[in-house]
């Protein structure tokens, strides 16, 4: 017996052969062919980021054919940490979208790397939650109710948006662990996570020893910089750089501790 139900409600391990079966089996967009071009609405912008993609590839050495995991991708285009890698630099990678309209669009935009309409979990385990659909700041609220076998007294579940449609809705989220094993790449050479506000939690699901990530971003105006620190540093990373973020991208650049003589 394998489906969603009895994942999420015996809460498998990250690493068990149902979960990632189910991530294959029912989320995983394969890489649109390498042939086929892309479709952006500014295919003349050299790097939609906020300076994280060329940070990093500037610690990276302009390292070619990386590969990456962007957690919070929103379209595949706007405000992309990963785009300027993958058609410039020859990365490939896995985007990961819990924004479902976000998500059809990042599919249109044909990007050469995986992608799947998730959310990232808080627990190391599946889980199902509410998430407030609002395009670049839509975010987890709180566990399904049935999942938690009680009423919801911090979500409304009526909530509409300006159109009347409801912008809460339940979503599956795995461990980002999972994925990685469901797409069969425990190595990161950089991994960005903008999750608008959950992004310690998630951090903290992450069998360090199981994965060889070697730079990441992560958003930092929800949490703080410190609280950030003090978590990924007994981990083995050091800080590199920061983005302030006085309109987009406050974000924070931890790198692995024998990354840099890895590379230079």
């Amino acid at each position: 017996m394998c489906t969603l139900e009895w994942m999420n409600l015996n809460r498998l391990q990250q690493n068990h052969p149902c979960v990632i079966e189910t991530i294959r089996r029912r989320y995983l967009h394969p890489p649109a062919d390498p042939d086929v071009p892309y479709v952006l609405q500014a295919p003349n912008a050299s790097d939609p980021s906020a300076g994280q993609a060329k940070s990093i590839l500037k610690y990276l050495a302009n390292q070619t054919e990386g590969f990456f995991i962007e957690c919070g991708a929103l379209d595949g285009e706007h405000l992309s940490n990963t785009l300027y890698m993958e058609r410039t630099m020859q990365w490939s990678g896995i985007l990961v979208e819990a924004d479902q309209t976000s998500f059809g669009k990042l599919l249109s935009r044909r990007r050469k790397s995986y992608a799947l309409p998730v959310c990232l979990s808080l627990e190391p385990y599946p889980t199902q939650v509410t998430f407030k659909i609002a395009y670049a700041v839509g975010s987890i609220q709180e566990p399904a109710d049935y999942v938690q076998g009680k009423k919801s007294k911090k979500t409304n579940q009526g909530e509409k948006d300006k159109g009347g449609n409801s912008n809460i809705i339940t979503l599956q989220c795995f461990p980002l662990y999972s994925i990685l094993l469901a797409v069969g790449r425990t190595k990161v050479d950089f991994f960005s996570l903008d999750v608008e506000g959950h992004e310690l939690k998630i951090l903290k699901t992450i069998p360090w020893h199981k994965v060889d990530i070697k730079t990441l971003t992560v958003e930092w105006d929800h949490v703080g910089q410190q609280p950030l620190i003090d978590y990924m540093e007994p981990k083995g990373y050091y800080v590199f750089g920061r983005n302030e973020g006085t309109t987009v991208g406050a974000d924070i650049f931890f790198a692995r501790n024998d990354s840099f003589h890895l590379i230079h």
